[in-house]
């Protein structure tokens, strides 16, 4: 064999023994211990004695289920009885709406007052209603209320021939 060739191979044999002789010493595991901290780490855990814990309630699927039913019973009643009341009181809602003949709107409470003593002396149910705007307070004087629309539109022409005042009919609130 050449002699170049010769020298390799024995070169290689060398740092292959070399590699087998102190590579296991570097890698002996010393420093995975010292990276390792067991000390930290409790002998025995603390728990709590089991006369001391106290279950939690697990709800089981056939509770949740009967649950859930109960809840859509009760809305069911409550719709069916909703509707029973709507109804019966429909008509006797419809039957209590009232109307007022509205005959002024005034800046000034005092003005609205004299004009509603003026109507009572006249023989009206007559009434100031603050309402309160924006920036100020307006009165409106009202007679009323009445159920049927008809009686006021023939208590308006009345007021107009006595008064000389154009009233209009209101919904009363």
């Amino acid at each position: 064999m050449d002699s170049p060739l010769l020298q390799r191979i024995i070169g290689a044999a060398v740092l292959v023994a070399l590699g087998v002789i102190f590579i296991p010493a570097l890698l002996d595991g010393a420093g995975y211990k010292s990276r390792l901290n067991i000390h930290h780490i409790k002998p025995e855990p603390d728990f709590p004695p089991l006369s001391k814990k106290i279950p939690e309630h697990i709800i089981s699927p056939l509770e949740k289920a009967r649950k859930q039913q109960q809840q859509a019973n009760q809305r069911q009643v409550k719709r069916q009885t909703l509707k029973k009341y709507r109804h019966k009181h429909s008509d006797k809602q419809r039957a209590l709406h009232a109307f007022a003949l509205q005959m002024g709107t005034f800046k000034n409470n005092a003005n609205a007052k004299k004009l509603r003593d003026k109507l009572r002396k006249a023989g009206y149910h007559s009434f100031v209603v603050p309402v309160a705007g924006k920036n100020e307070t307006i009165y409106k004087v009202r007679i009323g209320p009445e159920l049927q629309k008809s009686v006021l539109e023939k208590m308006k022409k009345k007021v107009k021939k006595q008064f000389k005042i154009d009233a209009y009919v209101v919904n009363h609130s």
